[in-house]
């Protein structure tokens, strides 16, 4: 409990630094204690997260706020923050939308040092996948808007590269240099978060769900489901009350 209030104490009496977050456009902002209880958050984070105020954050832990498959996945993150004390950049994970459905997000994550050089805490920036794609002439918002249109179909990569004016080699290096994947993981994990929407907001059986998000059979797409999801399709639909 010490730890906790005395990173709390800290941020108080710096209550300057993370004002700085309240005034990026599109960034959520938090912080943890070593037991990963979370002791601060921007506006946006705080609204993001269905709290009202600082002080309803304060020391709730993943595991309050999250599905299991991904407080799994922040808890590894944040244990290797804790041993290493290096940070993880460029995390392209899931994270909850505002009505709650798993979005892809860009999360960076660094240690919090006290003056001993130890570990005390972590903060996060958090931020859309999607932020980037504000310039219509940029070749990579062209290449996404074409995989938005035609996700449900066979897309062919060299085909993207070419209405793109790219060459393929040139469109994997920028895409990956944009979002840490390549364009054909990025197409699996639309097709996967849009047959999440499907799961969660209509009544369709799972192979119709798979088929009309372009994925060529049911063991296909669950396999790809339980990958990127943590979970498998009827026991995503049962936990979002279908």
């Amino acid at each position: 409990m010490k730890s906790f209030e005395s990173c709390l104490e800290n941020f108080r009496l710096g209550g300057e630094f993370y004002r700085l977050f309240e005034h990026i456009p599109k960034i959520m902002f938090f912080a943890k204690d070593r037991k990963r209880r979370l002791f601060m958050g921007n506006q946006r984070f705080l609204e993001h997260c269905g709290f009202t105020s600082v002080e309803e954050l304060v020391g709730k832990s993943d595991i309050e706020m999250f599905p299991k498959y991904m407080e799994d996945k922040f808890a590894r993150d944040d244990k290797t923050i804790l041993r290493s004390g290096k940070p993880l950049l460029n995390l392209v994970e899931l994270f909850p939308s505002r009505d709650r459905l798993p979005e892809w997000y860009i999360t960076n994550k660094y240690p919090i040092f006290n003056k001993a050089g130890s570990v005390v805490a972590i903060c996060g920036l958090i931020q859309p996948y999607q932020l980037s794609f504000d310039d219509p002439d940029d070749p990579i918002s062209k290449v996404v808007d074409l995989i938005k249109g035609s996700f449900d179909q066979t897309i062919n990569i060299p085909e993207l590269s070419q209405r793109a004016g790219l060459s393929q080699r040139q469109l994997e290096r920028l895409f990956k240099k944009r979002f840490s994947i390549s364009p054909r993981e990025y197409i699996l994990r639309l097709r996967v978060l849009i047959a999440a929407d499907k799961l969660k907001y209509t009544n369709k059986i799972i192979t119709e769900i798979a088929l009309d998000c372009g994925f060529y059979d049911h063991s296909s797409f669950t396999r790809q489901f339980k990958r990127h999801m943590g979970t498998l399709p009827l026991k995503f639909r049962k936990s979002e009350g279908r």
